[in-house]
């Protein structure tokens, strides 16, 4: 038993890690660099907003890049941060809430561009807050049907340990969050990955899976467009390929089905 416990908890420790895992920052002149017609047209008529909401054990630095690639493409981003490491998701809101009103703030539209956990945060903010200029999101690897790997980590109490007190209720039962949480109220799609590198992926999780989410746990009744890229869950928003995905969503309502990195 001490055994098995001892191997839980250095599996928690390792997601742990590797949902914290650092990302190379990007200087406050690239993130705010915006190029050619189309951006400029965004910047200075539409005045679209993107609010980023990051993952589990993460902050607003792991969306850096994310964040650098879609200003270049014209947005106003706002990339949100917030403590995961909570009771509960209302007190993930209350720090969530006033941000993104805020963000609200001479905007015509708002778009919601989510990772992970932060796909749960979106769906919980939807149904608490009225946010009137509300228009399209799109969810990186959300574990909209609850996660695998944490049911097993629960079966042996050291989720809360490690990832905080949250990370206990984001299993597959009816009674854990992404089950109770309503489908968006607005336009949304889902990108998940097929690849990993996490060890534990494989072990726990039905193929195919990014090592973290299973492609069948991120798809939610009532979404636009599904789409899977050969992408870890880990550094899915870094891509290229899946920040040009998110602007075909956001501007057209379905992906481009163009996987290409450019």
């Amino acid at each position: 038993m001490a055994m098995r416990q001892g191997c839980a908890l250095f599996t928690a420790g390792v997601l742990a890690l590797w949902l914290g895992a650092a990302i190379p920052a990007v200087s406050e002149e690239a993130q705010g660099t915006a190029t050619g017609p189309e951006a400029n047209e965004r910047q200075n008529g539409r005045q679209e907003v993107i609010v980023l909401l990051h993952g589990l054990g993460r902050s607003a630095r792991n969306l850096l890049i994310l964040e650098w690639r879609l200003r270049a493409k014209g947005y106003r981003v706002c990339n949100v941060d917030y403590d995961t490491r909570v009771g509960g998701i209302e007190e993930i809101l209350r720090d969530v809430g006033p941000q993104v009103a805020a963000c609200e703030e001479g905007a015509q539209s708002v778009h919601f561009v989510t990772h992970s956990l932060g796909g749960l945060v979106l769906r919980a903010l939807l149904e608490s807050q009225p946010l009137p200029k509300a228009r399209r999101a799109v969810m990186l690897a959300p574990p909209n049907r609850g996660s695998e790997i944490a049911d097993r980590l629960r079966a042996w109490n050291v989720t809360s340990a490690v990832l905080g007190p949250l990370a206990g209720q984001l299993g597959t039962r009816e009674t854990d969050l992404p089950q109770r949480l309503p489908m968006p109220r607005i336009p949304f799609a889902v990108i998940a990955g097929d690849r990993w590198v996490n060890p534990v992926g494989p072990l726990w999780l039905p193929a195919p899976h990014d090592g973290t989410v299973s492609v069948a746990s991120t798809k939610l009744d009532g979404m636009a467009d599904h789409l899977v890229v050969p992408h870890t869950h880990t550094f899915i928003m870094n891509s290229s390929q899946v920040a040009n995905q998110i602007d075909a969503f956001l501007q057209e309502g379905r992906f481009s089905r163009d996987t290409s990195e450019h």
